[in-house]
């Protein structure tokens, strides 16, 4: 029937999970933005008994409103004789008065918590609408004179009960979006203890425990193998279809799906830590942040419901004085009728919430409905060097033999023997290229090693013993690393090697550029967004890196503070600034930026810094997600717009009395449903744009969870910290 999305924050609503304002929220055991989702909550929210007497209530309600409408439309025709009318009038009286009875409790208990809360809306004007018109009708059948509006005071509280019932359902909607992640989450997992395997609630389960996912089972904690290989659905989280192989020591996420092989997986976190259920609380407590325009909203419709009052009164008055009291009257009910604060309320957070979930469906964490507005606004982009616009992991680039008896797969293998316990950057870029070449890293032994020099030791290869050394070309050779550094490229870092005291090779490394980083600058230049890179590289290395990328703004070599102190220059020119970065040494500025897009791969405290976390790791992402935020802003201008005009035109015509009190709810209800249908767009937002993907084909899953001037290099002194 109906869906129904428990609140987990104060402050929202207890049916669809949208934010109840703060003047209702005083007091109230369980809050509802409006009276449809009271009334729904109460069909679907309870015993079958009771479920079963309150659509009784609805129908017998708006059945005896429908006679109403029936009788009252003989009267308007003049098809009943006169000696009959005022039987009619009586009949219409008595059927209003239990109709009302039913239909009028809701938006009664509504209007008197908004009294309590100092707040007048759309509950308190029907009531006075509907009461108004009832009041009226019935002192005109006690005297025998006057009109009667027994269909607008019954027909009135069932178009809007109706309306608000489809509005409420589409709000559901939104909230399911996100409640539904949280079925990715096993009910049970399996945990291992010295002597026994057992099963548990997963809600059971603490920082610390091992658990055994079998193959096809969703893992129920975010933690790290420590017991066999498979591979891991990652789909619900990053979008990539493709699943990730994970091998023992590498991080999963809750939720996600075991492949082909059983893992024993230690839990790191657990319960309401979980990435998952993190993700999905952030957005409702993002909810409950109001944006600078939800802010405009929210004072606008302060006013807007004493404002309609005030003009209802007027325009009752006005007709009255001349001479037209049953026009004034009518005037005055369209008015209170059609009159929509609801519209003005929902423009904003509606649509938030709809972008925010959607880009969680594209694996990306949107800390609060004001990052999106400011997102929208970024005029300047800030990367980060390493790990950020490169992949952070150097690779071999090219091996210069410097002896004619040997050949690079000799001195590969012995120097791959000689790294393959090291943890360096480039003793594992070296290791790696060696297994890539099928080379067996030779025997190695009485390794020693020299820190931040090299290392030496003996290796055997096709039976031979030799003496390697590799390091730095400082420490090989003293005195000569500065000549031999003048014919590499300037991102390029070196490394010497010797065999037995004799130079023979110089291995050549450059940090990779991260996959879909042009793409990425492509889609901002093509957004009109330029782009500069703050880094505490060399300064040849990030002029190389820029001048391969098309950037044509480099700042470099440059400290976390000197990173900040250019962000608070721009914000003063008047830009809005977005930083991404990846490192602790990102994370100042990361939060000192308007916006700090940091990835899920990322080290926990840029993460924590970051306001938006791409969880796929792929700068892809940037460029939809800006032309997503942008799309959100359009739409919420649109929904603003639309209320006003509604309102000013609507409310001009009953005045004017060229509105019935019935067309005037009608019309109140569509444009409710017109703002409802406008935003449920984003939820459709396409998964490429312009050629730019929420989620590219190729992804990387996370390795671990979460929780313009001509092109110029300012160099500095200052060390890279």
């Amino acid at each position: 029937m109906y869906s129904t999305a428990t609140s987990t924050l104060p402050g929202t609503c207890a049916h669809c999970g949208l934010p109840v304002p703060s003047q209702l929220a005083r007091g109230a055991a369980s809050l509802y933005c409006c009276s449809a989702c009271r009334l729904v909550a109460r069909i679907v929210g309870t015993e079958r008994g009771e479920q079963n007497w309150h659509l009784l209530r609805l129908g017998l309600g708006s059945l005896l409103a429908m006679n109403v409408m029936m009788i009252s439309l003989l009267l308007y025709t003049d098809s009943v004789a006169p000696h009959l009318v005022f039987t009619f009038r009586l009949i219409l009286l008595s059927l209003a008065t239990p109709a009302l009875a039913i239909l009028l409790p809701p938006f009664l208990a509504g209007a008197r918590r908004e009294l309590a809360g100092r707040r007048l809306s759309l509950d308190a004007l029907i009531a006075l609408g509907s009461l108004s018109a009832y009041t009226v009708s019935a002192l005109a059948v006690v005297h025998g004179s006057g009109e009667v509006y027994f269909d607008t005071a019954t027909m009135l509280p069932v178009l809007v009960t109706a309306g608000k019932l489809l509005e409420s359902t589409a709000k559901a909607k939104a909230s399911d979006l996100l409640n539904s992640m949280l079925t990715l989450l096993p009910a049970n997992a399996l945990r291992v203890s010295w002597n026994s395997v057992a099963e548990v609630p997963t809600d059971s389960l603490e920082p610390g425990d091992v658990i055994r996912v079998r193959p096809g089972e969703r893992i129920a904690v975010d933690g790290k193998i420590v017991e066999g290989m498979s591979t891991i659905e990652e789909a619900a989280f990053t979008g990539e279809f493709l699943p990730r192989v994970c091998r023992p020591g590498e991080s999963v996420i809750a939720g996600t799906v075991n492949g082909i092989g059983t893992l024993l997986v230690q839990a790191e976190r657990t319960g309401n830590d979980l990435l998952l259920r993190g993700i999905v609380s952030q957005i409702q407590d993002a909810w409950s942040r109001p944006s600078r325009a939800q802010r405009l909203a929210e004072r606008i419709a302060a006013w807007f419901t004493p404002a309609i009052l005030a003009v209802a009164f007027s325009s009752l008055l006005g007709w009255q004085l001349a001479g037209y009291p049953s026009r004034g009257l009518l005037s005055a009910l369209s008015v209170l009728v059609v009159a929509c604060p609801c519209t003005v309320g929902i423009a904003t957070p509606l649509a938030t919430a709809l972008a925010m979930a959607r880009a969680a469906r594209a694996g990306i964490v949107v800390r609060g409905g004001a990052v999106l507005e400011r997102l929208a606004g970024v005029n300047l982009f800030f990367f980060d060097k390493t790990g950020t616009l490169t992949a952070g992991e150097p690779v071999l680039r090219e091996v210069r033999v410097l002896s004619a008896d040997l050949d690079e797969g000799e001195i590969l293998a012995r120097v791959a023997g000689l790294e393959t316990a090291s943890e360096h950057l480039l003793a594992r870029a070296l290791v790696r290229e060696a297994r890539a070449r099928d080379l067996a890293p030779a025997a190695a032994s009485f390794v020693e090693v020299v820190p931040g020099c090299g290392l030496s030791g003996l290796t055997t290869w096709q039976q031979v013993v030799k003496r390697v050394t590799v390091g730095s070309p400082a420490f090989l050779v003293p005195g000569t690393a500065e000549a031999r550094a003048s014919s590499l490229p300037d991102a390029a870092s070196v490394a010497d090697v010797a065999f037995d005291a004799l130079l023979v090779a110089r291995l050549v490394f450059e940090d990779a550029v991260r996959p879909g980083a042009g793409t990425c600058l492509a889609g901002l230049r093509t957004l009109g967004i330029p782009a500069a890179l703050l880094s505490g590289d060399r300064a040849p290395a990030a002029a190389a890196l820029a001048a391969e990328l098309d950037i044509d703004r480099v700042q470099a070599p440059c400290t976390p503070t000197q990173k900040i102190a250019e962000l608070r220059k721009e914000a003063a020119s008047g830009r809005t600034v977005a930083m991404v970065g990846d490192g602790v040494n990102d994370a100042p500025a990361l939060a000192a930026a308007d916006v700090g897009i940091a990835f899920g791969s990322g080290t926990d405290l840029a993460r924590q810094a970051g306001n938006v976390v791409i969880l796929s790791d792929r700068l892809e992402q940037v460029p939809w997600l800006v032309q997503l935020s942008r799309a959100t802003g359009r739409i919420i201008r649109q929904n603003l717009a639309w209320s006003f005009l509604y309102n000013t035109l609507a409310i001009a015509a009953a005045v004017a009395g060229l509105l019935h009190p019935l067309l005037a709810a009608l019309a109140m209800v569509l444009s409710s449903l017109t703002v409802l249908g406008n935003s449920l767009r984003i939820s459709r937002f396409p998964d490429q744009v312009d050629g730019f993907p929420a989620v590219p084909p190729q992804a990387v899953p996370p390795s671990r969870p979460l929780d313009p001037p001509p092109r110029s290099v300012d160099s500095s002194s200052a060390k890279v910290a």
